[in-house]
């Protein structure tokens, strides 16, 4: 058996590791993959291990208090520290690094394709065609509207949500954009909500912002809105999205993330004007 130090990566959700086997072949680290979820707690409490890679498993106070001493790194492969208990961490001393830059493209790309497909209703024509035969583009409805003609909304200017509003800006009217942490183009939220006809979140989910699209947020949108979200489920709250279509206060939704997944509320995928991805 190796002597190694060793790194652990969780439940990965791919297989072939050679590049950092590669990487760590001339190290006094080897990378050890743990593809079984529920027996984690065994491996982190190896005195070997020195560091931790998680892309979407969480890391509990639980974990972290049956981790060895030795462990001094946490690392999410990806963007935010939510699937992370920073407070147990830095108690322990532990350090917590992420990965800025991870997916920015092929996000924004994502909130693209969601967005093209939200603005043609291709899941109403998709559904009408495979489970009743019904050929006819007036199934959609009449506001179906120029995209050159629309106001998109950017709540988040981070990497993602500047890349999505650079690759937008030559196919909407205006782009209007709410950070309250970089320059934007408004000053509140409000403006996106009174000024918008599509709406993109593309903000971290913390602890200051759970259910930040509420029902008092859709009923703040005076424009019926297409709303995208490819950030975090916390960020809306559920129950009030299913209200806001069922009572057209939001036109259609995209979303590629749940507030519960893998579970799905049973009246959401009732629905016809929802698009799911996942994430």
């Amino acid at each position: 058996m190796s002597s190694k130090q060793q790194i652990l990566l969780l439940t990965p959700g791919f297989n072939d590791f050679s590049i950092e086997h590669d990487l760590l072949l001339p190290t006094p680290y080897e990378l050890v993959v743990v593809t079984d979820e529920t027996n984690i707690l065994s491996y982190v409490s190896n005195p070997l291990v020195v560091a931790i890679i998680t892309i979407h498993t969480l890391i509990t106070s639980n974990t972290i208090s049956c981790m060895s001493l030795s462990c001094r790194v946490i690392t999410r492969l990806g963007v935010g520290f939510d699937i992370i208990d920073v407070k147990a961490c830095r108690q322990r001393n532990i350090t917590v690094c992420y990965v800025p830059d991870y997916g920015t493209n092929e996000v924004a790309d994502h909130a693209v394709a969601l967005l093209f497909a939200a603005h043609r209703r291709l899941s109403v024509y998709h559904r009408s065609i495979v489970d009743h035969q019904i050929w006819n583009h007036e199934i959609a409805g009449t506001d179906l509207h120029s995209l050159n003609t629309l106001n998109l909304g950017v709540i988040g200017m981070g990497r993602i949500g500047t890349s999505f509003a650079t690759k937008m800006r030559p196919f909407v009217k205006q782009i209007f954009s709410y950070d309250p942490f970089v320059p934007s183009s408004c000053t509140s939220i409000d403006e996106i909500f009174d000024q918008c006809d599509i709406i993109s979140l593309h903000v971290p989910l913390t602890s200051t912002n759970h259910h930040l699209i509420s029902t008092d947020a859709f009923n703040r949108m005076k424009k019926r809105p297409i709303f995208i979200n490819v950030s975090r489920g916390g960020l809306v709250d559920t129950k009030a999205l299913i209200q806001a279509l069922q009572n057209e206060q939001i036109s259609y939704a995209a979303l590629d993330v749940l507030e519960n997944e893998p579970e799905i509320d049973a009246e959401l995928i009732k629905l016809d004007r929802i698009q799911l991805t996942p994430h």
